[in-house]
């Protein structure tokens, strides 16, 4: 239902249970706020969109009140704009806001730079959010001039313990919106409000860090805080965003969408693409994209390892270098090794390459060992693997083996949400997790007894409890069996951990026959962002140790080096980061990471996914494809002639190569002995190569051992 209102003299047409304040916006209206954020509740503790409404003596807040019929409101009367300022006025008595008023501001910038250094911010030019700050703009908004009330300096001590981001409460004008977004939006209340009156402050409970609170470390606080009083550790002094860049974020199989932020050919930040519907994003997404992009570490300049160890050359000669090692070696001593977080684009090109430039079928997928024999089942299982959006849709879910709490985060937002809606969660693992507290049954078999219970789940569903031998299952699983058995709309959940259990080829056909048996949806999450690429190319094969000691040449693209070489083959070493283990000859041939270059890789719901060029790429680092372009080249094979990765996918298009029912590649049956690399090890992973301990180090130093599984 429509109804007519009136708004600062215009005749307007808004919806029934519309806000003043959604009325307004809606129809280009400025009224300034502070504490109101769209998509959480209306609040009203800032006062500043404070409106006048005709028949009423009091001036109440447009955030909080309801448009009726006939309602004429003003928004920007005398008497508004008095009370604005003063409000303003008030809230600026404590926060530090000389700078806002200084006569001199404008020369700050090219004389008082050294500021930036203080421990403590005392004024704007001293602050991380200067030029980001909604109350610089709501000063210059409301022409004030000046404070007019004495000011109050809190003299509370930064909080600098926690990784990722810095608290400077001093700063903090109360809107509560951080606190607001982590329990409306996030479902967590790892922080709070404390104390009360004029010692009211936001904190976390009983003084806690943010770790020993429950703090995923989503971002999602330091995101809409109006001030400086949160500030990321790694982006504090690199300023206002000069662009920013939609890309797809590939740190796992998620798929979030995120937009880089860019300054200077340098992205200085990550933040949720709302637009394209992520509305918030995991640690490593939130902190760790930064970090990785413009590691200290980051491979620049191609070079040649040998015994006088390594010596920087030019492009020209290592590709020179590269041809005549590949065409010297024999086929069989050649091997490629690629990870699964490698583009489509990357990984066809090398398929490719091997076929037809090594004349050979030895291309390995560094990951298989990890997944062993039961590639064949998540191959399979890929094929009806649906979004995350699925969950909202399920009246009963079931996680095996998931977590996440900090890695896939996202993940668990989504779940509280169905939670909310009513759906029943049913999780099971064999550790404590975060899942655990809210769910409706918590089936806790032994790390070796996981397809055994869901076998016998699997039974109750078909027979009841008509079989003796389902007595014995415990009665929290009946329970569970029960949920799904009565369950219209079920869907299960399936973690990483379970894809790469030691018995995950029983694990995995038991839970076929679960998803046929009660027609369940899949949410399919490997960690590999390209899993799912990897398996249509059908770069299936693993490594395995036999294979390994026999090749003289060694090709690896995107990965850490495999453990304990005993043996000194030629290597190609393609990364973003120098390798782990030592190279007694070889190449180091710097790669371009995803913000530097075009790309795509199939999600865990089996969707193309898109990656956009945000920066150069550093140095004269190169993207991976146009680096075996440029071997192929050099030998004389046609067919490598790529300008952009465009027209590599083209390519892919027209060939059977890129078929989702390409079978897995048989070259290598699984052994026993199949090669395992570092980024396998679930506290070591590494994407492209490039370890991601350098920002769980704040986790591991709180806690005795790394609680940030990032497998």
């Amino acid at each position: 239902m429509s109804l007519q209102i009136t708004i600062d003299g215009r005749s307007l047409s808004v919806e029934a249970g519309k806000t003043v304040l959604q009325a307004a916006r809606e129809n280009g209206i400025y009224v300034p706020t502070l504490c109101d954020l769209p998509g959480l509740q209306s609040h009203g503790s800032c006062r500043m969109c404070t409106v006048e409404i005709e028949g009423r003596p009091n001036t109440p807040t447009a955030c909080t009140t309801l448009v009726e019929e006939g309602m004429n409101v003003q928004t920007d009367s005398p008497i508004v704009r008095s009370l604005r300022a003063e409000l303003l006025k008030l809230l600026l008595s404590e926060h530090p806001a000389c700078c806002l008023f200084c006569e001199e501001k404008s020369h700050c910038d090219e004389c008082m730079v050294t500021l930036r250094k203080t421990g403590v911010t005392t004024g704007c030019r001293s602050c991380p959010s200067d030029g980001q700050c909604d109350l610089q703009v709501l000063t210059e908004r409301l022409g004030l001039a000046e404070g007019g009330y004495p000011v109050r300096y809190r003299m509370l001590p930064v909080e600098k313990k926690d990784p990722f981001f810095d608290r400077d409460y001093n700063l903090c004008i109360l809107c509560q919106r951080c606190v607001r977004i982590c329990e409306e939006n996030h479902f967590a209340s790892a922080i709070t409000l404390t104390s009360r009156g004029t010692d009211t402050v936001v904190g976390t409970p009983f003084g806690r860090t943010l770790v020993q609170s429950g703090c995923t470390f989503c971002g999602a606080c330091v995101e809409v805080c109006p001030t400086g009083t949160l500030s990321e550790k790694v982006r504090k002094w690199s300023g206002v965003p000069e662009r920013e860049v939609s890309t797809t974020c590939p740190l796992c199989s998620a798929g979030c969408q995120v937009r880089l932020l860019v300054r200077n050919g340098r992205v200085i930040g990550s933040l949720p693409d709302r637009a394209r519907g992520t509305d918030m994003l995991c640690v490593k997404g939130r902190f760790g994209i930064t970090e990785m992009v413009n590691h200290p570490s980051r491979l620049q300049h191609p070079a040649r390892v040998d015994r006088q160890g390594e010596l920087p050359v030019t492009w020209e000669k290592a590709i020179e270098i590269a041809a005549e090692k590949i065409s010297a070696c024999d086929p069989e001593k050649y091997g490629l090794i690629v990870s699964a977080d490698c583009s489509n684009e990357t990984l066809y090109v090398a398929q490719k390459f091997v076929r037809e430039v090594v004349r050979s079928q030895s291309i390995y997928l560094s990951s298989a060992a990890a997944y062993g024999r039961g590639l064949s089942a998540i191959q399979r299982l890929y094929r009806s693997a649906r979004p995350l959006s699925t969950l909202s849709e399920a009246d009963t879910i079931l996680c095996l083996d998931f977590d996440a709490k900090y890695a896939q985060s996202v993940v668990e937002t989504e779940l509280h949400r169905a939670v909310r809606s009513g759906a029943k969660l049913i999780t099971l693992n064999d550790r404590k997790h975060n899942l655990c507290r809210f769910a409706e049954e918590w089936l806790q078999p032994g790390p070796e007894e996981k397809a055994d219970l869901l076998e016998m789940i699997l039974e109750f569903l078909r027979y009841g409890d008509g079989k003796p031998q389902l007595w014995s299952l415990p009665p929290q699983a009946q329970r569970g069996a029960r949920l799904l058995l009565e369950s219209k709309r079920p869907a299960i959940l399936v973690g990483s951990s379970c894809l790469t259990h030691p018995d995950n080829v029983s694990l995995l056909e038991v839970l076929e026959q679960l998803i046929a048996q009660i027609h369940a949806e899949l949410i399919l999450l490997p960690e590999k962002a390209n899993l799912g690429g990897a398996l249509q190319l059908g770069i299936t094969a693993p490594l395995s140790t036999a294979n390994l000691q026999q090749m003289e040449v060694l090709h690896v693209i995107g990965e850490a080096l495999p453990a304990r070489l005993s043996f000194r083959p030629f290597v190609l070493y393609q990364n973003i980061c120098p390798p782990d283990s030592a190279i007694s000859a070889g190449l180091v041939l710097p790669a371009a990471a995803f913000t530097e270059e075009d790309g795509t890789f199939i999600s865990h719901a089996g969707e193309m996914c898109e990656t956009h060029r945000a920066v150069p790429a550093p140095g004269s680092v190169l993207p991976s494809w146009q680096i075996l372009c440029r071997i192929a080249q050099k030998l004389g094979v046609p067919g490598f002639d790529y300008e952009n990765e465009t027209q590599i996918r083209a390519e892919m298009e027209s060939t059977s190569l890129s078929g989702a029912d390409r079978e897995p590649s048989v070259l290598d049956p699984f052994e026993p002995d199949s090669v395992a690399f570092p980024s396998s090890h679930p506290d070591d992973h590494t994407y492209m190569g490039l370890p991601l301990r350098t920002w769980v180090a704040g986790f591991q130093a709180l806690y005795p051992e790394p609680v940030l599984r990032i497998k």
